[in-house]
């Protein structure tokens, strides 16, 4: 009697590097752009009308003043929990980390990263490496680790 034998076949996943990492610099972006602009609500359009409308009752209750306040409500309290993951998430870095997160995504726009390697004194190598870290354990954090397809 022959014994058949099962080979398990374990495929490990490869991240896509490129992917990811653009995925958490635009999260990051996104919350430097909430952080220095200020959300302008929707308002009501008021349009007078002459004519008398005829129609069948169709028993919807809808008002265009309730439905603006709640997308108001909605997106400023969206923006906000924007920010605050990634305040959190950043804080959970190391010093140098955060400190890198912060002056390259965070602080300024348009900041480029021979800026922050020479304000911070490291080489462009280590910069790189220190960068790299950061920004896969912020994907981890926020879910944005971008696998690559097989």
């Amino acid at each position: 009697m022959g014994a058949k034998h099962l080979q398990i076949s374990m495929s490990i996943y490869e991240v896509d590097e490129e992917a990811t990492k653009e995925a958490v610099e635009k999260y990051l972006l996104q919350a430097r752009e909430y952080m220095v602009t200020e959300y302008i609500p929707l308002e009501t359009k008021v349009t007078p009308l002459y004519e008398p409308r005829y129609h069948g009752q169709t028993n919807a209750v809808g008002s265009q003043t309730e439905s603006i306040a709640i997308a108001n409500v909605d997106e400023i309290e969206r923006r906000r929990r924007h920010v605050e993951r990634v305040e959190k998430a950043v804080s959970r870095l190391g010093a140098r980390q955060q400190k890198l997160i912060r002056m390259r995504y965070l602080d300024d726009d348009h900041v480029m990263d021979t800026d922050v390697a020479e304000a911070l004194g490291y080489s462009t190598r280590h910069y790189r490496r220190l960068k790299s870290i950061a920004i896969y354990r912020l994907a981890a954090s926020f879910g944005l680790v971008v696998l690559r397809e097989e």
